[in-house]
């Protein structure tokens, strides 16, 4: 019997050191899009990341954006917070991991069942055709969701799928 997955599975250091290497080759300045996490940073910091970076429209890719620990971060408080700074904020569902999906991942031990189900039924659908619905947004574009580190977040799924389109993402 496989152990039950904890969430999150790299220590903090990990976490850190990781998105490090995920950036490494990339740079801000000229990222197309943007991606992030919120996990340990405070509301303003992540505002004056969005204003510094100057995103005009942030997705939240959470399929639930609700947080109990995090109200700010829920999704009516923080869309009043982006919009008082001029960003569009757009909530999509439909880019997040469902419930049960989570819940497949965490009773295997291993988030591989969520990059297979969430390549097959997000990124096929979403991003390797009928892309025209993300490049007619306001960009520079961000995307959002809780974790840290973007290898334990799905984000990373979308990230790698606009990279091949030739576009250029920087994780923040």
């Amino acid at each position: 019997m496989k152990r039950p997955l904890r969430l999150p599975t790299k220590t903090v250091r990990e976490r850190v050191e990781s998105k490090l290497r995920w950036n490494e080759a990339r740079m801000p300045e000229q990222a197309d899009f943007f991606t992030f996490g919120y996990e340990g940073r405070k509301l303003e910091e992540l505002l004056n990341v969005l204003q510094s970076t100057g995103v005009k429209t942030l997705l939240d890719v959470r399929y639930t954006p609700l947080s109990m620990y995090r109200p700010e971060l829920s999704r009516n408080n923080f869309s009043k917070r982006v919009k008082i700074g001029g960003i569009t904020y757009i909530h999509c569902p439909h880019l997040g991991v469902p419930k049960d999906i989570r819940a497949r991942a965490i009773s295997t031990g291993t988030r591989d069942s969520i990059w297979e189900w969430y390549d097959s039924h997000v990124v096929d659908r979403y991003f390797k055709r009928n892309l025209h619905w993300f490049l007619n947004l306001e960009h520079p574009t961000a995307m959002m969701c809780m974790e840290h580190d973007p290898e334990e977040c799905h984000r990373h799924r979308i990230f790698i799928a606009l990279e091949k389109h030739g576009l250029q993402g920087y994780d923040f």
